[in-house]
């Protein structure tokens, strides 16, 4: 189970593009809120943090994703 404290590295895009600072799942979203694409804020999207495993994903890091909840 992931503790609410944990920080781990945070990726973006679709790339292994890493922010500076490793952040908890809490800052990844509020980061990800402020960094939305204007156009994906207006269709009703939101920010969704995927966590990684280790061994399926190859490392531990959190994704900022956005979508659409149906």
């Amino acid at each position: 189970m992931l503790a609410a404290s944990e920080k781990r590295p945070v990726r973006t895009g679709s790339g292994r593009e890493t922010l500076d600072k490793p952040m908890t799942r809490a800052q990844a979203r509020r980061w990800g809120d402020r960094h939305m694409p204007a156009d994906l804020k207006a269709a009703g999207f939101e920010t969704i943090i995927f966590a990684s495993d280790p061994i399926i994903n190859g490392g531990t890091f959190f994704r900022v994703n956005y979508g659409k909840k149906c």
